[in-house]
């Protein structure tokens, strides 16, 4: 039994535990202790250091120079590889609007890593099917042409490619006749579905729908406020529905493009951290440092955006409804079409770790801060027996940052990451 143990080192489990140590026993979390003393085995010396929880990030689209709807295996372990080195330990690969062939093979190249961990990558939790069942009226990001309301012929498909590591489907409520494919999922999810998460996301529904969306077993919010129908002073919507059903996990983009300051405040103080998981909903260019990603795009002035070339298309009035677009990065976030009547963000470029230092710069304890980035998410995706905490018994995911949460070591189930 290999033994590793970490000293000295200011831990938060996500709560403050205060100065201690913590022994490894193989991949699990054997002993957290106030002894500083060094143990036999490996010894990491955290010194001046915090020591926290693995990061568990819901809703990703790429990481690393990858995208996850490539197809390709090796994409999806270098999208594990990036997101690992910034401090996130567990991962839930999304799934944007596409053609079925395009999905079915992207869950199929997601459920062979989940299947067949990859060493020095986080943990694939599984993946998440976001725009596919959307609405048109709130698509976003998300491929007009292919989003269908929820069927059981297109689901059963995607759950068939996916070998049950589907982990969260998401759909517009008001789609859904009455909520007949969200209370046949909340039915069986447990002896059919494998415990799938049911979500509400790209959605126009009323105040009324969502509610009723929620009590029909709708656990969880896609991408709180974007997408997403409410905020007008007479009119109440899905956002509203969010904030005030007490049975709903609301997912928070923390990117500060997405979701202002002010309102991202607003969601985790009517919710609690309890209720709130911080995402990034991050594309292809997280953990990939903007030098490198710069290198092979133009800046365009008058836009003040980069585009990214090897995206790019001939300007097309049908290039939308082709499925093709233009990609750029502007003041730090994915934008499409920047300059054309479609313009619209569609995606964060940071780590979640970047994510908790905006959330800890809005005035939330750091403590707090953690808690939404690991055990929180961890809780509604139904890992929490495992992962999101440093605790006795569990998953030894752990990471050792300095003050500014910059990552210095991570301990990725019980293996020290080489990076």
């Amino acid at each position: 039994m290999e033994t590793l143990t970490i000293v000295n080192g200011d831990i938060y489990t996500p709560t403050h535990f205060g100065h201690g140590s913590i022994v490894i026993q193989d991949d699990t979390i054997s002993e957290i202790t106030t002894e500083t003393h060094q143990r036999a085995g490996q010894v990491i010396d955290a010194s001046n250091c915090l020591v926290i929880p693995g990061l568990i990030d819901g809703l990703i689209h790429g990481g690393g120079g990858c995208d996850t709807m490539t197809g390709e295996v090796e994409d999806i372990a270098t999208i594990t590889r990036a997101h690992a080195r910034s401090g996130v330990t567990s991962l839930v690969l999304g799934i944007s609007s596409g053609s079925m062939a395009q999905i079915n093979t992207a869950l199929k190249a997601i459920a062979h890593v989940v299947d067949e961990p990859v060493a020095d990558g986080a943990r694939v939790l599984g993946s998440y099917v976001e725009g596919k069942f959307g609405s048109l009226a709130k698509n976003g990001a998300q491929n007009a042409k292919y989003i269908t309301p929820p069927n059981f012929e297109e689901f059963h498909a995607m759950w068939a490619a996916a070998d049950g590591t589907l982990k969260v489907i998401s759909v517009a409520p008001e789609n859904d006749e009455n909520f007949q494919f969200i209370k046949h999922l909340a039915t069986y999810k447990t002896d059919a579905y494998n415990d799938i998460i049911i979500a509400m996301g790209h959605t126009n529904a009323t105040y009324q729908q969502a509610m009723a969306a929620i009590d029909a077993g709708i656990t969880r919010a896609t991408h709180t406020y974007n997408g997403m129908s409410g905020m007008h002073h007479r009119e109440l919507g899905a956002v509203e529905a969010v904030l005030s059903h007490q049975n709903i996990h609301a997912e928070l983009i923390v990117d500060e493009h997405h979701v202002h300051p002010f309102w991202g405040n607003n969601l985790i103080q009517q919710k609690g951290i309890q209720a709130v998981g911080l995402i990034t909903d991050c594309t292809e260019l997280a953990g990939v440092p903007p030098e490198d990603w710069q290198a092979s795009a133009t800046y365009i002035p008058e836009l003040d955006a980069y585009k990214l070339n090897e995206n790019a298309i001939a300007e097309s009035d049908t290039a939308f409804e082709a499925g093709t677009t233009e990609k750029y990065v502007r003041k730090g976030a994915m934008w499409l079409d920047v300059g054309r009547p479609t313009e619209r963000l569609a995606g964060a470029t940071i780590t979640l770790m970047e994510g908790v230092r905006n959330v800890v710069n809005w005035g939330h304890p750091l403590s707090d801060a953690l808690t939404m980035a690991t055990l929180t998410p961890a809780q509604n995706l139904g890992i929490a027996t495992s992962v999101g905490s440093i605790a006795t018994g569990k998953t030894a995911d752990i990471v050792i940052v300095d003050e500014n949460l910059n990552v210095k070591t991570v301990i990725l189930r019980g293996k020290l990451l080489k990076t």
